[in-house]
């Protein structure tokens, strides 16, 4: 009974297991021990409401009703090859941040991710890639001022 429905929840509440365990182990500031709201609090809030909703969301699936073998819901060989791609794809992205820049690196992590997406269309890519990166690249240096690496090569 491994399907999509199962599964996203199921990877979601060992994550934010993982996040409570880590945030419960966040160290208290001298000042902070009679304080009722602390730098723990908020991720300790968010560890359990994540856990929560994993719970109820797995919970609701295993209690719906089933039917005959649904199969748009199966996980399928090319859908577990696409996320395994995408994750490689952004593990290749953040190491080429540094030498390349936030510009290309963006524009071509947008392109390729897309492409492993499915899609084929090289004015779709081109469009919804390039554009993109350049806007948000504008809008976090030049409207809010925030630093993003411009890459090695150039300097």
């Amino acid at each position: 009974m491994l399907n999509r429905e199962l599964l996203g929840p199921s990877l979601f509440l060992a994550l934010f297991t993982l996040y409570a365990i880590v945030a419960w182990q966040i160290p208290l500031l001298p000042f902070e021990e009679y304080e009722t709201v602390t730098s723990a609090t908020l991720p300790k809030v968010y560890a359990a409401v994540g856990i929560i909703v994993c719970l109820l969301s797995i919970g609701a699936t295993l209690l719906k009703p089933t039917t005959a073998v649904d199969e748009d819901n199966a996980l399928k060989k090319s859908h577990v090859l696409r996320t395994i791609g995408l994750l490689i794809l952004m593990v290749i992205y953040s190491a080429a941040l540094e030498p390349i820049g936030f510009l290309i690196s963006t524009s071509a992590f947008l392109l390729v991710g897309f492409f492993v997406m499915g899609e084929r269309r090289k004015a779709i890519l081109l469009l919804a890639s390039i554009p993109v990166a350049v806007v948000f690249w504008f809008l976090m240096t030049q409207v809010l001022g925030i630093y993003l690496v411009p890459g090695n090569l150039w300097s």
